[in-house]
């Protein structure tokens, strides 16, 4: 008569690799229970190893970054400020009359265009903290390059900074005054925190929640769970039980016979509301990189909370961060005789505030009957258009019932009511 031990022989030379679990005679077959759907259905070694392969902890920055909520939120802040219109002025208005004006907003090198540099600037430092670029010297002038930040390694002090570079010529030791650099908030010290670090227990639990979906819709959103009874199964039930349990590892649907039954010891993503984890993990990265709720969640609001939430994504997303840029290439960018004539880098932010169509019209008449803005002023810097080669253009006190403002706007004669 086999005893338990034979018994647990048996049953371990097929329950081993289904992950089965018996219990009969008051006996179980292996000390604990173990999955029988344990995301291993078509090909065990092939999903093992894909399962292995998902991160389920984020120890690099490129690692936060593969989480949707993480890049949505870095990426749309650095493609705005790719997007914004880089300009220098004075004490008298536009200056774009040097060099480095151009290199700095269109082209900062061969490869790049100012948008692409810019964006590219921003998506590191919003993500790290820190950015890197080197300006240098190439046959067309002043070239400024964009340090790899996975070869880039910034070495803080109390009162300086050096940056190690492994460039592809080897390794390079660089000095503040070789380098343009802007840098996010600090804690009190010169290092700057590091965002995603400062986000990851919420990055941490956003990616267990994926690798929990994926396993779950990978077993055909099959809940995990043991096979017992209290009868005791002969060898030929053995091999029928087994049989069923790789039917089902394929995704078909056994059957159980002498009083065998199956109990789910897992919830399915129902039950452990993984939709709403997600949503909430979205909502609290959002937190981190301050970004407004109807632009990272999925629930609309009108046209007024809307254009508020811009608002607010410009002012405490943008703004800050665009004023640290714009510093910083004052500062380390420009030349010391340039600073001296009061010339300032700046970011243009009010295409982004200006509201709808509507509210631009309404106020760009208010900014003109003001006289706070000339009609140049108006029709170039709001809206594109091409100027009006006048004095009284670019007179925000002209008189908006000037003769010669209709005479010019219009190209016919004034008419007979209106001339003296």
């Amino acid at each position: 008569m086999a005893g338990p031990d034979d018994y647990r022989r048996r049953a371990g030379g097929y329950s081993t690799p289904a992950g089965v679990v018996l219990t009969g005679g008051g006996f179980a077959a292996r000390p604990a229970p173990t999955n029988v759907t344990d995301g291993r259905f078509f090909g065990d070694d092939t999903w093992s190893g894909l399962l292995n392969a998902l991160p389920v902890e984020a120890n690099t920055a490129e690692t936060a970054a593969r989480v949707a909520a993480v890049f949505f939120c870095v990426s749309i802040i650095a493609e705005a400020i790719g997007s914004l219109g880089l300009e220098f002025k004075d004490n008298h208005g536009p200056r774009n009359d040097f060099p480095l004006a151009n290199v700095l907003a269109y082209e900062p090198n061969h490869l790049q265009t100012g948008a692409e540099f810019w964006a590219a600037m921003a998506f590191t430092a919003v993500l790290r903290g820190e950015a890197f670029a080197e300006p240098t010297v190439g046959y067309d002038g002043l070239e400024v390059w964009a340090l790899n930040p996975l070869r880039t390694v910034s070495e803080w002090g109390e009162r300086s900074l050096v940056v190690h570079y492994a460039s592809e010529r080897g390794q390079r030791r660089l000095m503040p005054q070789e380098l343009f650099w802007f840098t996010g908030i600090a804690d009190g010290g010169l290092r700057p925190l590091v965002p995603w670090k400062q986000a990851k227990g919420s990055i941490d639990f956003q990616l267990a929640l994926e690798v929990g979906a994926r396993a779950f819709f990978r077993n055909d959103r099959r809940p995990a769970g043991v096979v017992t009874t209290d009868q005791k199964l002969n060898d030929e039930s053995h091999g029928r039980l087994k049989e069923g349990v790789e039917r089902w590892k394929r995704g078909g649907i056994p059957v159980f016979e002498q009083g065998v039954k199956y109990q789910a010891i897992s919830g399915s993503n129902k039950d452990s509301e993984v939709v709403d984890l997600i949503k909430q993990r979205t909502l609290e990265m959002g937190r981190y990189w301050r970004i407004p709720r109807t632009m990272i969640g999925d629930e609309g609001g009108n046209a007024g909370n809307n254009e508020q939430d811009t608002r607010s994504f410009v002012n405490w997303a943008l703004r800050p961060l665009t004023r640290r840029i714009e510093q910083a290439i004052t500062v380390r960018l420009l030349p010391p005789d340039l600073r001296a004539q009061g010339i300032r880098a700046k970011f243009n932010l009010d295409s982004m505030l200006r509201g709808d169509a509507a509210t631009q019209w309404k106020n760009a008449v208010l900014a003109r009957t003001a006289s706070i803005m000339s009609v140049n002023e108006v029709r170039s810097g709001w809206f594109g258009l091409a100027r009006i080669e006048e004095e009284w253009a670019d007179d925000p006190r002209s008189a908006l019932n000037s003769n010669r403002a209709a005479d010019t706007a219009t190209g016919g004669e004034t008419a007979p009511q209106d001339k003296v």
